[in-house]
């Protein structure tokens, strides 16, 4: 589910839009029936309203042509007493009472009452009273005729007006239903967003808070539903910070209790030393060197620690200020220039003469002392160590190539994991190292939204590292 809001959207318009296809559905069939029926009592009534003017032997009055264009046939036997002017001169057969035939070249709804004869001729007889004597001979014969002859009214509509007059009437109902789902569609969308809003409001924050903010997440009127989660979140920060806190106080305090200690045991083996040298003790096996270099590589590795701890993401607050990183790579060249000296290799800065970055200058002064303290270590004597700068599309890129024996591809990703050392502890360079330098690098090229890359580098062999960072 990519979105809860346009699911929940979706979901709504359409259930809604099916509820109102199923009840438009319905209401139509429904309209349709009640349609008919309203027309077929319409038949019944005008049929009804003809007799009385029909119950004698007389030609009826004209009647206006309805909108559906109705057609009417009243007969007496086999004698057209009247017919509508679209009515056909023959005579229309139909059973009594309602039914559908065909005739004129379209199909029709047609409706035929029969008057029984005798409720014809009192019908005549009732009328001819009031009539002179000199016709009563013509009244007798007329009442003769209706007394054996039935009297039929037939009135019919065309289906195909009856049904676009029916379905005029129904869509004129259903299309106000019909259009307004957009507005309903509108008014969900809203309504969602509106419910969903505290929600939006509790992700904000959490992607407001920056690495070391750890407070609890506050919130205004919080739903039920969002307060469990609320709730839960805010207990999980409280433990980040508690666990945070902890490291902090380890981190600290391990450097307090072994920094005391190790320096302690540099002084005691120093003095160790020179009163060996000045007693002339003999160290054959050169057991004093080894456990001098062992001391100071255990003072790095704590100091690499307490550097890696302090560089971390979560942990470190970077302090970006205008900075030039050429004077920069300059003042770490010079302050390693003793360990350049002792091995007598050759280092070159070039590119620009500066180089104008936001940054952290203690934290790329601790990037530059590890990438330029791994290549002078690992650089043989008489290597060749080169430096570049330069600026492109808002970015500064940072080169650095040795010609010591590199780094096979294959490692490349894996040295940058804390504690790892290519050969382990046993490195061909025959040099002491923790596996703390790259991952230091890491996680300050991190800080400043950075990228890192290791490649071959341009002399015959060594590593090639390309830092770029934004200006």
């Amino acid at each position: 589910m990519s979105s809860i809001r346009r699911y929940l959207v979706t979901m709504l318009i359409a259930m809604l839009t099916l509820t109102s296809f199923m009840a438009a559905l319905h209401s139509y069939r429904e309209s349709i029936s009640r349609a008919d029926q309203l027309f077929d009592d319409d038949l019944q009534m005008l049929a009804a309203s003809l007799l009385p003017s029909f119950t004698k032997v007389a030609t009826g009055p004209e009647l206006a042509d309805d909108k559906l264009g109705s057609v009417v046939q009243i007969w007496r036997g086999n004698t057209l007493l009247y017919r509508s002017a679209n009515a056909p001169a023959q005579k229309i057969q139909a059973p009594e009472g309602y039914s559908e035939q065909n005739f004129s070249g379209q199909r029709w709804r047609t409706y035929l009452q029969l008057v029984p004869a005798a409720l014809s001729a009192q019908s005549v007889q009732s009328t001819d009273r009031m009539q002179s004597t000199d016709s009563m001979q013509s009244t007798d014969a007329a009442t003769t005729a209706a007394q054996t002859v039935p009297l039929s009214v037939l009135v019919a509509q065309p289906l195909k007006q009856r049904q676009q007059l029916a379905e005029e009437v129904v869509l004129a109902s259903i299309y106000p239903v019909v259009l307004s789902l957009p507005l309903q569609a509108l008014l969900i969308w809203l309504a969602v967003s509106k419910g969903l809003s505290p929600l939006l409001k509790f992700a904000e924050q959490l992607s407001g808070k920056k690495a070391d903010d750890l407070t609890p997440v506050q919130l205004s009127q919080v739903p039920a539903e969002l307060s469990q989660v609320l709730g839960t979140t805010n207990q999980l920060l409280a433990k980040l910070s508690d666990a945070f806190a902890r490291e902090k106080r380890f981190a600290s305090d391990v450097a307090h209790e072994l920094r005391t200690p190790l320096s302690v045991l540099q002084v005691n083996l120093h003095n160790a030393i020179s009163q060996w040298q000045q007693a002339g003790v003999a160290d054959p096996q050169g057991l004093m060197p080894a456990l001098q270099d062992g001391v100071q590589r255990m003072s790095q590795l704590i100091e690499q620690i307490m550097l890696l701890n302090r560089t971390n993401p979560e942990h470190f607050k970077a302090k970006l200020q205008h900075m030039d990183l050429a004077a920069l790579c300059r003042e770490v060249i010079a302050e390693l220039y003793p360990q350049i000296l002792q091995k007598n290799q050759q280092v070159e800065l070039c590119g620009a003469s500066y180089v104008p970055l936001m940054a952290d200058t203690f934290a790329l002064r601790l990037m530059l002392v590890n990438l330029l303290g791994n290549a002078i270590k690992y650089t043989p004597a008489d290597g060749e160590i080169k430096l570049t700068l330069a600026t492109d599309d808002r970015l500064v890129r940072l080169t650095l190539e040795d010609s010591g024996p590199g780094i096979d591809p294959k490692e490349y990703q894996r040295v940058f994991d804390r504690f790892y050392r290519v050969g382990g502890d046993r490195h061909q360079s025959g040099q002491p190292g923790s596996g703390l330098g790259l991952a230091i690098v890491k996680e300050i090229v991190a800080l400043h939204a950075g990228s890192l890359t290791l490649g071959p580098s341009g002399f015959a062999s060594g590593l090639k590292i390309t830092v770029e960072l934004p200006q």
